[in-house]
């Protein structure tokens, strides 16, 4: 049942949104969920040093950081300072080669 509902939602997103910014929020869920699963679960957290943590927290906000940059420039289109005529982003470019193939 769990799994229809998230593939429910999934689908939801994906007519709703961009596959380029869906998936990569789609990863920090599971990847928060799956940390805090883990600490809860298994007190991952108590066997470990002080480094290993530091380096898996380095790499949650590494994660978060690349998704929230992903969603600043899912629509950004800048203007050329030398004409008048919009640049896509390449996250739009992107999408318009994936749909073409």
């Amino acid at each position: 049942m769990c799994n229809l509902i998230i593939v429910h939602v999934i689908l939801q997103a994906l007519d709703a949104f961009n596959t380029a910014v869906v998936s990569p929020v789609y990863y920090v869920m599971f990847t928060s969920l799956t940390i805090l699963a883990s600490i809860i679960m298994f007190k991952d957290w108590d066997s470990q040093n002080a480094s290993q943590i530091v380096s898996e927290v380095c790499g949650f906000v590494t994660i978060l950081s690349g998704t929230f940059l992903l969603h600043k420039t899912k629509d950004m289109g800048g203007v050329s300072s030398t004409s008048n005529t919009t640049v896509p982003s390449p996250v739009f470019l992107a999408s318009r080669q994936n749909s073409a193939v």
